[in-house]
């Protein structure tokens, strides 16, 4: 580990223990335990207690008590995750990022509803969006390497969101600063063997900043049959999103005014619908067989107009045998990335993987797997020009361990690997001003990377502890190169395998109940990202922080229950300066506050104040400008059941 974590955890560590033991001595009341299923850990159900892998369940009761108004909003408030919104609160173009991957983030964390891929084949940013937050039943972060269970992109981790099929009825209605508006429904029914839910949102925001006006709309619907046939599920969902993306900002034009519009203000226009059926069904003893197909379609038009299409099948067999359990399966896939002006590119994949596990004693499990990947991709720069081809083919594995040491504190340990081939816009050279797409540049290789983690929980009657380590070296990192040359005259940049990567997190947390109506949570991530090979080998990776440290507090007030956040993240270096030749993006701090209540049976509310004292800052910049940060907002939210 890089001296300087270990210098920042060893100070640190005495604090927290200390806090730690304060607190649970001082605490008479007794915590029920819940024991949340998950199956993101080893793509079967199983309690969270037995993963070997670290695996943060949110619930959707957790998700409607913060107050967020969208995924990502949420998921900033999340230890080991770090989030950047270039264009404010609604959540267009942000980026997500498990384990502090940098300017990567995005493209190496795996976005999943109901364990189907949801990423395009192409960079474009993860649309949270085609997804009502009322059919959300939980969201399950997997904090380590998912390659061998979920394939290409996994590598800084997975987001799981699980949705819901319950009887439940209700409508949410918000409204707050910067013109934001937002209608969120869900309609569960139930009868005999079908059950099934109805979704729709639909959110509208005029902005912080001049021109970055949004308007999202979104609906589900799913329904699951149960019979002595096996489980039939399937839905069937679609999005449309419109947005003004007012760009970048000088440092002085953001001194001056950071609600002004930028140098290329550009409307952007997605949409998109998916489609899916999955057949599970328990066969003889402990066996059991799943199918899961899916169909998706997303088109993007920024600058360029991009449609991604993707078609999947993956079958899976779950079998005991000789004591272990065993999960066979296979991914075999078709997608395309095709542009207005007839570029496009089409890949196809096969996968196979198999994950065991064994019960070593009774305290003890390990589990070992496998996954091997082909991708077979073609290139084509215009319609019936002639067509480029290329074959990778990678294979990843990865060997954890789970000893439960007592009944109140467990040790977790493993070494993954895992990979990524290059997205389709990164096989591009493009316009440096623009971005527009121009000639295709297939010579990008596979992203690769070896990870290792260490965890350690302590509960108490009052609370928990954990500590909670990742080592990740990158080789041949995809990452963005301003000069790429001239093609047809106009200066060019592209995505290259610029260098090998080193990344160590360290990250502490703490859950307290301090009494029947307060509850502390504290976290703080140390981090230390370094680029290993090259001319600017030593230089911290870009947009990766050295600490970020969140805190949140919960106080319940007679019939109202308060909560104050901070959210503290130290500085980092801008997007694509890999050199360190430019300023840092400042450290900021920022301080939210919440009252909730329960004014009837069957109606609640809350009322939230974001960025409580104005801070003015941005957590995204790069070579060309600044993108700002929302200033203070209040926003208010009704939520009423049937």
């Amino acid at each position: 580990m890089n001296k300087s974590i270990c210098l920042r955890a060893r100070a640190f560590v005495p604090a927290l223990s200390a806090l730690s033991l304060a607190i649970s001595a001082g605490v008479q009341g007794q915590v029920i335990e819940i024991k949340p299923v998950i199956v993101s850990a080893s793509r079967m159900a199983q309690p969270l207690s037995e993963a070997s892998v670290v695996v943060d369940v949110i619930s959707k009761q957790q998700i409607e008590q913060s107050g967020a108004s969208n995924i990502t909003e949420f998921l900033d408030s999340v230890a080991g995750v770090s989030v950047n919104r270039l264009f404010g609160r609604a959540g267009v173009e942000a980026s997500v990022d498990i384990g502090y991957l940098g300017e990567s983030g995005s493209q190496n964390v795996l976005i999943l509803i109901d364990g189907q891929r949801v990423n395009s084949l192409d960079s474009s940013g993860s649309k949270f969006a085609m997804l009502p937050m009322s059919a959300i039943q939980q969201i399950e972060i997997r904090k380590a390497n998912g390659g061998v269970l979920f394939g290409d992109r996994a590598q800084g981790g997975v987001i799981n969101i699980i949705t819901r099929t319950d009887s439940y009825k209700g409508v949410n209605l918000s409204l707050g600063s910067f013109g934001y508006q937002k209608q969120d429904a869900y309609l569960g029914f139930q009868e005999e063997q079908t059950r099934g839910s109805v979704s729709l949102m639909s959110t509208k925001v005029n902005g912080y900043r001049q021109f970055s006006e949004t308007d999202q709309r979104s609906a589900q619907v799913r329904l699951v049959n149960s019979s002595n046939l096996g489980r039939f599920s399937f839905f069937v969902r679609g999005f449309e999103e419109t947005a003004n993306l007012p760009s970048y900002l000088t440092k002085a034009q953001f001194e001056a005014d950071p609600k002004q519009i930028g140098a290329y203000p550009v409307l952007t226009e997605r949409s998109g619908a998916a489609a899916g059926m999955k057949y599970e069904r328990a066969l003889q003893g402990d066996d059991f067989l799943s199918i899961d197909t899916f169909h998706q379609e997303v088109k993007d038009k920024t600058y360029d107009s991009i449609k991604n299409i993707r078609t999947s099948i993956t079958p899976e067999y779950k079998k005991t045998w000789l004591g272990n359990q065993w999960i066979l399966g296979g991914e075999f896939v078709e997608a395309k990335a095709n542009t207005d002006t007839k570029k496009q590119v089409g890949q196809q994949t096969q996968s196979l993987f198999v994950q065991m596990f064994h019960p070593l004693t009774k305290q003890i499990t390990l589990d070992m797997g496998l996954r091997t990947q082909r991708a077979e991709s073609d290139f084509q720069v215009a319609s019936g020009a002639s067509t480029t081809s290329s074959t990778n083919h990678k294979t990843g594995g990865s060997v954890g361990v789970l000893n439960q040491l007592t009944d109140m504190s467990s040790f977790r340990a493993g070494v993954l690997t895992g990979f990524r081939f290059p997205n389709a816009d990164e096989l591009y050279t493009f316009n440096r001003s623009t971005y527009a797409l121009l000639e295709i540049n297939p010579g990008v290789q596979p992203m690769s990377t070896r990870e290792y983690f260490l965890h350690f929980e302590q509960r108490y009657q009052a609370g928990k502890f954990a500590a909670h380590y990742r080592h990740i070296a990158a080789s041949d990192e995809i990452a963005y190169q301003y000069n790429c040359g001239m093609v047809g005259g106009v200066e060019t940049s592209c995505n290259a395998n610029l260098y090998d990567t080193q990344r160590s997190v360290l990250s502490l947390s703490s859950d307290w109940k301090l009494s029947a109506s307060a509850t502390l949570k504290a976290s703080v991530d140390f981090v230390d990202a370094t680029i290993a090979s090259g001319s600017n080998v030593g230089y911290r990776i870009p947009l990766t922080p050295r600490q970020v440290v969140r805190l949140s507090y919960e106080q319940k007030i007679q019939d109202y229950l308060m909560m104050f956040s901070v959210n503290r993240r130290s500085g980092m270096m801008q997007a694509s300066d890999q050199s360190a030749s430019s300023p840092e993006i400042p450290s900021r701090t920022v301080a939210d506050l919440g009252f909730r209540t329960q004014f009837l049976q069957n109606m609640s509310g809350s009322l939230w104040v974001r960025n409580l004292f104005n801070k003015s800052y941005y957590d995204y910049a790069t070579y060309n400008g600044i993108y700002p940060a929302d200033g203070r907002g209040v926003f208010a939210n009704l939520k009423v059941t049937f």
